[in-house]
């Protein structure tokens, strides 16, 4: 590696071997034991001596954005090992490694660092392990290097013009439109490019363009969102000797529960699930898998929850080591204190808390394919007015219960409603029953031409339970029973 401070500019193919020969000899972040780094977006603008080094992922353009973001950010926390100073552009992660060239003995030793992880992790995310590189002081001139897939390396900024024009111009990632107009012009390099009048550039085709070249020649501010890794915590204990029974198991996982939300409380975070792995000898670790109906911090809970999950466990093989970890955090929100006077709210919110823990502790126990819940849904139709909500969508439902109607309606509904007799011009549901309420008229689902004509009303057994039967409007004008209140 010559002095990075000549004027001229050389090829990447000389500094780094093209060769493919992907190992896993990498650990992800997750592996560290205790560590946090919680995440925010801070922008700052490029330091003007930097020398920036871009990677370029063609084939994430086939996936969607969320899944870009996502494997943008798996990628970007391998690069962590080179620079401290990272943002994530479209298709590309940027870093800054003038500071790193001198401890890693140049630009080759530097990409050796990276690419094999980068490969690997490509991989296994079952994508094509190729990717494109390129350096040059700005930001925006090493993305546009290395979509080009030449692999320059510019040191220099007053040799950024020269680099720079003889890329094409399907480097801008131009629009469809834009992109035939310019060829249509003639126009095929960035060279070409330059050579027409800035005003009416702008003025055809946008500032776009102009922006995204000026900051490609350090002609203007480029302002960058700097990368922060997503927060994980995880913490694990080797025990001084086999264990098997699940209290003295309790006895260490609950230290381990207060240690962390001790952590949770001091980053002012929570989290809705958790994950613990009981490592045996010779044996495959049992991997439990914990989560919360709403994001808590409480060790109480979370240990409540554990405890159900290790109890109902059926152990391979004595414990040798237990590992808790905690990838994914959200913000805690601190609910307001009540004013005494107001014991009707503060019962309501006490009862709201008492279900959630009751359904989190009923998924510990049964599973979350065999909770559901009961909600009601805007429609005149009993058949249609309410609906089961699996674990899953109930997470994503509201907690408080819904308004109670005006009109009441039976706690238990039939499947199939059950025709009452009349005996005598009395109604009849194994004994005389008498009716107390009604009608109310129910007409629905005309525009189905599945008309429902009902007249519903509120009878009484000799018992005293309370009936919700109905009598059609059509044809016989039979009388079912469609539900029971009590």
């Amino acid at each position: 590696m010559e002095n990075p401070d000549i004027r001229r500019q050389y090829s990447l193919a000389s500094y780094f071997d093209e060769g493919i020969n992907p190992t896993n000899t990498f650990l992800s972040r997750g592996e560290n034991l205790d560590s946090i780094e919680k995440p925010a977006e801070v922008y700052s603008p490029a330091n003007p001596d930097s020398l920036w080094y871009a990677l370029y992922f063609p084939q994430l353009a086939e996936l969607d954005e969320a899944q870009q973001e996502s494997y943008l950010n798996q990628l970007a926390i391998l690069v962590e090992r080179v620079s401290s100073n990272i943002t994530i552009q479209s298709q590309a992660i940027v870093c800054e490694i003038r500071s790193a060239l001198r401890y890693f003995g140049g630009v080759d030793k530097l990409h050796e660092t990276l690419k094999e992880p980068i490969q690997a992790k490509l991989i296994k995310l079952a994508l094509p392990e190729y990717f494109s590189y390129a350096a040059c002081p700005t930001v925006t001139g090493s993305l546009l290097l290395a979509r080009s897939g030449k692999k320059t390396l510019v040191y220099r900024k007053e040799n950024l013009r020269s680099a720079l024009s003889k890329l094409p111009i399907d480097v801008l990632n131009l629009s469809k439109d834009h992109f035939q107009k310019l060829s249509n012009m003639g126009i095929r390099y960035l060279s070409d490019v330059w050579l027409l009048p800035s005003n009416g550039l702008q003025k055809r085709f946008g500032k776009d363009i102009l922006t995204t070249l000026n900051k490609a020649l350090s002609l203007e501010s480029e302002p960058i969102c700097n990368f922060i890794a997503s927060p994980n915590f995880s913490t694990s204990y080797v025990l001084p000797y086999e264990i098997e029974e699940i209290t003295l198991l309790l006895l260490v996982t609950n230290k381990m529960l207060i240690k962390s939300c001790a952590f949770l409380r001091t980053h002012d975070l929570s989290i809705d699930k958790f994950q613990i792995s009981l490592r045996h000898h010779k044996k495959d670790k049992t991997i439990i898998n914990v989560g919360t109906q709403l994001p808590t911090r409480s060790d109480k809970i979370l240990s409540k929850l554990l405890e159900i999950h290790l109890r109902s466990l059926n152990l391979v093989a004595p414990v040798t080591a237990i590992k808790l970890e905690m990838d994914e955090f959200q913000p805690f929100y601190s609910s307001s204190e009540i004013l005494p006077l107001e014991n009707i709210v503060r019962e309501i919110q006490s009862n709201d808390r008492d279900l959630i823990e009751l359904i989190e502790q009923l998924v510990a126990r049964l599973g979350r394919d065999l909770v559901y819940r009961i909600q009601m849904t805007s429609g005149h139709c009993p058949e249609y007015a309410t609906k089961q909500l699996a674990y899953n969508e109930i997470k994503n439902s509201k907690i408080k219960q819904e308004e109670i109607p005006a009109i009441p309606r039976p706690f238990l509904l039939l499947k199939n409603p059950k025709q009452l007799t009349i005996k005598n011009g009395r109604l009849y549901n194994k004994k005389p029953i008498a009716i107390i309420s009604g009608p109310e008229r129910i007409e629905t689902y005309w525009w189905r031409m599945d008309n429902v004509l009902r007249d519903y009303y509120i009878a009484l057994e000799h018992n005293g339970s309370r009936l919700w039967i109905y009598r059609e409007r059509e044809e016989e004008k039979k009388w079912y029973l469609h539900g029971y209140f009590a």
